[in-house]
């Protein structure tokens, strides 16, 4: 009975309204939440217990480099002076929405479009002396797109984060060593721990575009923790990093070699 009140909790939460449905059609959708949920409980019971096996050296594999809100907070400069010459980005809820660039992206003779902010940074980045490209999951035809509109140096689509195999071919690509390469990405699971696995310098930011706020919170409604959720919740837990601040605003934000203000 509880795994039935979520699952119509979920459906209400993606704004469906179960009870205008037909009988048939309501039961089909109600079953395939519920299935889902069940999976989904079974799949996060599994990981949490993974965690809890974990060394506090083993959750250094979810921690950046660098934390910051956006791409636009990160200090460059430090990254410049510490060796990196190549900086790879993630697209979907890094630069831009992931909802918007995947509606554009499926119009077809409408391109995917960025905004000027994000085409000045990489210009600027440029200038700077970096060598600028784009890692990221999402399909080749929007990365085509987000690397014409931004003038990146290339791209690498389909990466298949936390797999490390397109962290090795883009430093082929640019004969780069890992201690040469950086990555901005906002996901912990995929950017990070792909970017510490490769040995490459991770860089945090904290930005959820509106269909990860939607399954967030369709998930929450339903009383399922996202695996972010858990992973952040065990690094609180041991005193390794947090998110959120702690009693200044911003506190949680660092620069490549510094520690959070809340760690100082």
């Amino acid at each position: 009975m509880e795994i039935i009140k979520k699952g119509e909790k979920l459906v209400k939460a993606l704004g469906v309204d179960v009870d205008k449905l037909p009988g048939e059609v309501r039961e089909l959708l109600l079953d395939q939440a519920n299935k889902m949920l069940e999976e989904e409980k079974a799949d996060r019971d599994a990981f949490q217990a993974e965690l809890d096996g974990y060394s506090d050296d083993d959750l250094l594999i979810f921690v950046p480099d660098v934390y910051q809100k956006s791409i636009y907070k990160i200090d460059y400069g430090k990254l410049k002076e510490s060796g990196i010459k190549l900086i790879s980005f993630d697209i979907d809820d890094t630069i831009t929405d992931s909802a918007w660039n995947k509606a554009r992206g499926s119009i077809p003779f409408v391109k995917v479009t960025m905004p000027d902010d994000a085409k000045e940074l990489f210009q600027n980045l440029k200038s700077m002396g970096f060598t600028v490209t784009l890692l990221t999951n999402t399909r080749a035809g929007i990365a085509k797109d987000v690397c014409d509109e931004l003038q990146a140096d290339g791209y690498i689509a389909r990466a298949d984060k936390p797999e490390t195999r397109n962290f090795e071919k883009m430093m082929e690509l640019y004969h780069v060593e890992p201690s040469q390469m950086a990555h901005v990405g906002n996901s912990m699971r995929d950017d990070i721990v792909g970017g510490n696995r490769a040995g490459v310098t991770t860089c945090l930011i904290r930005r959820a575009g509106v269909s990860l706020k939607v399954a967030k919170f369709a998930k929450k409604t339903a009383g399922l923790r996202t695996k972010g959720h858990l992973i952040r919740e065990k690094l609180l837990e041991r005193g390794i990093w947090r998110k959120h601040h702690k009693s200044v605003k911003g506190d949680q934000y660092y620069q490549l070699g510094e520690k959070p203000l809340y760690q100082r």
